[in-house]
């Protein structure tokens, strides 16, 4: 169930050391933790491959209902709608079926995905064919009815992974329920730290308003971390402890703030998810009650 709240939410993507250390050892138990910080999302992990039971699922769902917390999913992390290999790509499209299935489960309404890696192609080819795959999967996702819940094609942090904000933005116009994840610490990855000042936040939320609209934009699914990255783009994710690699959270919520926006925010950091998702929603409401 999506809890409509007019402002931002946040929360954590996967369980963090914290919840571990408090003597937690199930996911059943994640939403009255998330409920109990005052947060309002988790997003849970199918990175390996969608092996959770419909019994279970629902279970999970019930507490997160009645802790009113709303539920995403990721999507297997091998899904590649670019690669040349007709099998690889038609099962992309199953792993995010797969995906739709278990987030109508949970009761949820998004599934973040990778969109893929160029390989050997020429980047325009595996741009092309990663859209054509994305196009004929909206189709799949129709034909079985998952059409009221959103994909959301992730900003990728290597230069050669498919997935910069401009080619986010073009996925997203493929059909009304692909909105964009706009993760960005993988964008200040691939743009070599540049995320700084507000203007450099601003300057995507402004392409962004031009090429999907206000709704997508407003609306959209947030991942944010401090990533280590070299000349290659992401290496690891990183605690806001970090002071070297950025980004900072602070210049994004003026941002959020300033244009109205009311995404989906989830921590990605490395094993304190949980405190740093409060974090930014600290953040964000000294910005918003100013």
């Amino acid at each position: 169930m999506e809890h409509k709240k007019n402002i931002a939410l946040f929360g954590p993507s996967g369980s963090d050391e914290e919840f571990a250390n408090e003597g937690h050892t199930s996911t059943l138990e994640m939403p009255a933790w998330v409920r109990g910080r005052g947060l309002d999302l988790f997003e849970y992990s199918f990175g390996r491959g969608v092996r959770i039971s419909k019994e279970t699922a629902e279970a999970i769902a019930d507490e997160a209902d009645k802790n009113e917390v709303e539920i995403s999913v990721h999507a297997p992390y091998f899904i590649n709608f670019a690669s040349v290999e007709a099998e690889k790509a038609e099962n992309s499209i199953r792993y995010l079926t797969e995906s739709l299935q278990a987030l109508r489960w949970f009761r949820g309404r998004r599934v973040v995905f990778h969109p893929g890696s160029e390989g050997k192609q020429p980047r325009n080819e595996a741009f092309a064919r990663t859209k054509d795959m994305v196009a004929k999967a909206v189709d799949v996702i129709k034909s079985l009815g998952f059409d009221d819940l959103y994909v959301c094609p992730e900003t990728m942090g290597k230069l050669a992974q498919i997935g910069t904000v401009d080619e986010v933005i073009e996925l997203c116009k493929i059909a009304p329920n692909v909105y964009p994840c706009v993760d960005f610490g993988h964008v200040n990855c691939v743009m070599g730290g540049a995320l700084k000042r507000e203007d450099d936040f601003q300057r995507i939320i402004d392409k962004m308003f031009d090429g999907i609209g206000e709704e997508k934009t407003k609306n959209m699914h947030v991942h944010f971390s401090k990533i280590m990255y070299t000349s290659k783009g992401e290496v690891k994710h990183l605690t806001f402890e970090d002071t070297i690699y950025g980004p900072e959270f602070e210049p994004l919520g003026e941002v959020i703030v300033k244009n109205g926006l009311t995404p989906h925010v989830l921590s990605e950091s490395a094993g304190t998810q949980g405190k740093d998702s409060k974090y930014m929603q600290t953040k964000y409401l000294e910005f918003l009650n100013r």
